[in-house]
């Protein structure tokens, strides 16, 4: 009895341990970085292959790299204003504003000199005026003065017998030349005006939206200067003009397609169209924050750029379009990888998996070119070695075996630091950048400041501080020390003296030579002249002179004396 009345608690007691092993058992195995039996990580401690290190097929390739992260877009949004940025741009529009006729066109001349750090606060006294003015009474005071300015010209034209038709003055010179200081819609517009051409000066994407504004803030009656001013910028005005194509009014949206159409840039085969890389990244940039659909495998084309700046710039768009550019990041992967990728990646997934083949196709084509430099280096075809290495640091700038073409770059310096000064400059560059941290910075600094010393020394000017750094950097500079030596001697500063004068000196050489010719050949002439012949009345006996040479003797020495020169004689006369 005892012994069946124990069974019930025995079970009772094994059922709760069963339960109690359970619930600790899906912990443990729910929580983070646990591992399945069998795996890695139960076997030797190493962490199982996340879901995002398996290839599309499920299976684990062996030493692959981690998958690139998608990089983030710069802000839209300026940097607050500086005290001192606000003050200065005050002092410089209270010269446009002022009574002085000169002040004022100073301050336009000193449009050309604005600095893009006045941006931020351009943006905030454009704001200020536009919630403070008068719009309406700006508007009326610029329709009179370009009716003021019209006829001024047209009068002028008259005078000169002209009748060609009249095109509206610059606003800007327009209310400088006919200023009503005392009247404040005259300075909030001649502000307005002179901070627009700021904007153009500057000519960033920055400055292109802030010009968009003005549009925006004012209305009609500037819409018209805010096309020139576009125009003006041409390429660098796309981009803000593709981000306005998705303004919230709808009528900004329309004008900005209105002024890519005037540019030539409405398709985004157009946009892209440009010489300049730094448009050409913000124009990706722009088509990835208005996520158009149409732009997206042109912008994925740009993922796998040669240019590290359009290369980024092409997958920050991409990362701004997200899910909108997904069916073409599958097609691109496809066509690169030769496989679709798997059903379950997402748009991230499967932008981020692009962007690593992207990267292993450009590496493994600069891996080729590192083989071939470093083959032609070793072979002493030092022309072919830097035309393959710059191609490597043109496509990788941080290559990662960038330090081994350091020794290249100097040996090739070296050889042409007589040849061809510019190209070894240019080559010490860029064995100082990638030997940073290394043995042979130090040389090639050396050398650098050596030839930097050498140009110096043509054009007169003996600085010994160059070569005396070049020798504190490397000692066994022997070119540094030859240079410096002749510094120290002289040699140098006489030699740039005759460099200096030598066309002069080359001038009176010539033309001292010159009159010793013309001496020697009239003396010759005189020397030559031909006998006349004796006149037949004459006789004969007493016409002919002694012609023979007297002789002296000086110290066993015979002189010569030249023969005397006949004289012709005088014609018989025809008198009786």
């Amino acid at each position: 009895m005892g012994v069946a009345r124990r069974l019930p608690s025995a079970r009772r007691y094994a059922m709760q341990s069963a339960r109690l092993w359970c619930v600790a058992a899906m912990t443990a195995l729910s929580a983070p970085g646990a591992a399945a039996p069998g795996s890695a990580a139960s076997a030797g401690g190493t962490p199982a292959p996340t879901e995002q290190q398996r290839s599309g097929d499920g299976r684990i390739p062996k030493n692959r790299p981690p998958l690139p992260p998608l990089p983030k877009a710069p802000r839209r949004d300026l940097p607050p204003a500086e005290p001192n940025d606000v003050k200065a741009l005050d002092e410089l529009l209270a010269r446009f504003t002022s009574e002085d006729a000169s002040e004022r066109e100073d301050a336009v001349r000193q449009v050309l000199e604005v600095q893009p750090r006045l941006l931020p606060a351009i943006d905030r006294r454009m704001a200020q005026i536009a919630e403070e003015a008068d719009k309406d009474a700006m508007k009326g005071l610029l329709g009179d003065t370009r009716q003021k300015a019209r006829e001024a010209l047209r009068k002028s034209l008259r005078a000169a017998g002209e009748d060609d038709e009249i095109d509206t003055p610059d606003y800007l010179g327009m209310l400088v030349q006919h200023p009503a200081p005392q009247k404040q819609p005259w300075q909030n517009v001649t502000r307005v005006v002179a901070m627009s051409r700021m904007l153009v000066q500057m000519g960033s994407v920055e400055a292109a939206r802030e010009l968009i504004e003005i549009y925006v803030r004012f209305g009609e009656f500037l819409r018209v200067d805010t096309q020139l001013q576009l125009q003006k910028l041409g390429n660098k005005a796309v981009a803000a003009l593709i981000e306005a194509r998705r303004h919230r009014a709808e009528k900004i949206a329309r004008w900005a397609e209105r002024q890519l159409d005037t540019l030539g840039k409405a398709i985004p085969g157009e946009a892209v169209n440009t010489t300049d890389y730094q448009v050409l990244a913000d124009v990706l940039r722009a088509y990835g924050r208005v996520r158009d659909p149409d732009a997206a495998r042109i912008v994925i084309s740009f993922a796998n750029s040669e240019r590290a700046q359009v290369r980024e710039a092409a997958r920050q768009a991409v990362a701004l379009m997200g899910e909108v550019a997904n069916w073409q990041l599958r097609d691109t992967y496809e066509s690169i990888v030769g496989k679709k990728p798997a059903r379950d990646w997402t748009w991230e997934r499967t932008a981020r998996e692009l962007f690593g083949e992207f990267d292993r196709l450009r590496l493994s084509q600069v891996y080729d070119l590192f083989e071939q430099g470093s083959l032609a280096f070793e072979k002493g075809d030092l022309d072919k070695m830097r035309e393959a290495f710059d191609k490597v640091l043109a496509r990788s700038p941080l290559f990662e075996h960038r330090a081994e073409m350091a020794p290249a770059y100097l040996s090739y310096a070296r050889e042409y630091a007589d040849k061809d000064r510019e190209r070894a400059v240019v080559a010490l560059y860029k064995a100082e950048r990638i030997a940073q941290g290394s043995p042979l910075e130090k040389p090639a600094r050396s050398l650098l400041l050596t030839l930097q010393g050498e140009v110096l020394l043509e054009r007169g000017l003996a600085d010994q501080t160059l070569f005396r750094r070049a020798l504190e950097l490397d000692g066994t500079n022997q070119r540094a020390r030859d240079a410096l030596a002749r510094i120290e001697r002289g040699e140098t500063q006489s030699r740039a003296e005759l460099g200096r004068y030598a066309p002069a000196l080359a001038i009176a050489g010539i033309a001292l030579l010159g009159l010793v010719f013309m001496a020697v050949r009239r003396r010759y002439r005189a020397q030559s002249v031909p006998l006349a012949a004796p006149s037949a009345a004459a006789d004969d006996g007493d016409r002919r002179p002694d012609i023979q040479p007297r002789a002296t003797a000086d110290e066993g020495e015979a002189v010569s004396q030249p023969a005397p020169t006949l004289k012709s004689p005088a014609p018989p006369s025809d008198d009786p």
